[in-house]
């Protein structure tokens, strides 16, 4: 029972020795730090412990036969001390781990062989190429090389040259840019005189006009003029006019060229040459197939024109022609004439087609004896309907060539039953008695079926 009472008693102790502390420090000590882990406080000798709060002194004895461990009611949960209000700080949420991203890998520049090549002098052929360190795509570009820019070959590597260029530098050009030799010297721009001329009105007498910068088919274009375009006519060089049009200036071969207004337009008649007495059947040649061999005239006229001097009209035939091939100087004129009016602006052969018609018609029986006749037969040839006028005109190179062809050399290159053409404009249909046979320039042949060539 002593045993007993004494537990008792140290219990009550160790409580009043924790309430003081308390009341001292104001501090509330944890319910699990004092009932979990008590620190016993030894008392001093010759005092009394102090009595516990809330257990009055004259019961002291209550305790008395109560199990200490289910008489110790739970204390709620200390609460802290009141301090300053703060705003909680947040907990920063944690930064995820950046994964280092690898530098890529350079690949490797492709090893290559060059093989040495004795020195050779050669140029660009190409309006421009790069220059390489190395011969591949792949390899960075020195410098921009142009065409015609002189080079010395010093090797090969594959498809490439390594090449030296004039400033000393090396590198590698494809084989395809690179020509052996020297570089070609450029065609300078011919020189030309122009007469000056007061402004004329004219106007393009032909399908179309080609102005261009100077007085040549080598200079460029500036603009394709058509039909009856007006122009203003403002110098002569050689055998093309000055002229300006549209606020352009350029030059317009002459034959081109009308000094005058744009006519009106008027229907031309139908070519309808009167038949006579149907001979004989013969061959007629098959239209695939084009005499190569050279035909001579069948029959010469005596004189025709005048055999020496001007023609009348202004023109003289030996600045053109001479006689020769059975033919007069002064005929030779009259045929470049009609020729140069009935083929402006096309080819040699084209108009060497014309003038193969008309060399057709003067060997056959169906037409007039002599070159004059037929020129100027009836309904004929519409540009001769004017004889002066025809017979001013200035025939070009090109048309005196197709003409000493023909009527010179006897070169002729149609069937001898092609005797018509017209403007291809008109179509390839013409009439029951023709047929078409082929397109020269702008104009359709056509051959003739009837008289000793019908079928």
């Amino acid at each position: 029972m002593k045993r007993t009472l004494s537990l008792i008693l140290s219990a009550a102790m160790l409580l009043l020795t924790g309430c003081v502390q308390v009341a001292e420090t104001g501090n509330v000590v944890p319910y699990e730090a004092a009932y979990t882990d008590p620190v016993l406080t030894p008392v001093p000798e010759g005092t009394t412990a102090p009595t516990p709060i809330g257990v009055p002194e004259e019961t002291p004895g209550a305790l008395i036969g109560v199990d200490a461990e289910s008489s110790a009611a739970p204390l709620p949960p200390a609460t802290p001390a009141a301090t300053e209000e703060t705003e909680p700080s947040p907990t920063p949420p944690a930064e995820p781990l950046l994964t280092p991203t690898p530098s890529p890998t350079p690949s490797p520049t492709p090893a290559y062989t060059v093989e040495e090549m004795e020195e050779k002098e050669a140029y660009l052929n190409a309006g421009s190429a790069n220059l390489r360190e190395g011969p591949d795509t792949e390899y960075a570009i020195l410098e921009e090389l142009f065409e015609n820019e002189k080079l010395t070959v010093t090797g090969k590597s594959g498809d490439w040259y390594r090449v030296e260029t004039e400033d000393r530098e090396t590198g590698f050009i494809l084989a395809e840019f690179v020509e052996f030799g020297t570089a070609p010297t450029p065609k300078p721009t011919p020189s030309y005189k122009v007469k000056e001329m007061d402004d004329t009105a004219a106007y393009v007498n032909a399908g179309s006009a080609n102005l261009r910068k100077g007085p040549g088919k080598d200079y460029d274009i500036i603009a394709e003029l058509d039909r009856n375009e007006k122009i203003t006519v403002t110098g002569s060089s050689g055998d093309w006019y000055r002229v300006e049009y549209g606020g352009k200036k350029g030059f317009i071969t002459k034959e081109l060229v009308k000094i005058g207004t744009v006519p009106t337009p008027s229907p031309s008649p139908t070519p309808a040459p009167t038949p006579s007495a149907t001979p004989a059947a013969s061959a007629s040649p098959s239209p695939s197939v084009k005499p190569t061999a050279t035909v001579s005239p069948t029959k010469k006229p005596e004189s025709i024109g005048t055999s020496s001097g001007g023609n009348g009209y202004g023109v003289d035939p030996y600045d053109y022609f001479s006689d020769g091939g059975g033919f007069t100087a002064a005929e030779l004129l009259l045929l470049a004439q009609v020729v140069q009016e009935e083929a402006k602006g096309t080819s040699v052969e084209a108009r060497a087609a014309v003038a193969n018609t008309i060399y057709n018609r003067y060997l056959s029986s169906n037409y007039p004896n002599d070159i004059e006749d037929i020129i100027f037969q009836k309904n004929q040839y519409t540009v001769a309907d004017d004889e002066a006028e025809i017979r001013s005109v200035k025939p070009v190179a090109d048309t005196v060539a197709a003409v000493k062809q023909i009527f010179v050399n006897h070169d002729t290159f149609l069937p001898e039953d092609v005797h018509f053409f017209r403007q291809k404009s008109r179509g390839t249909s013409w009439g029951d008695k023709r047929i078409y046979y082929a397109t020269y320039g702008n104009n359709a042949f056509f051959r003739s079926l009837y008289g000793e060539y019908a079928r």
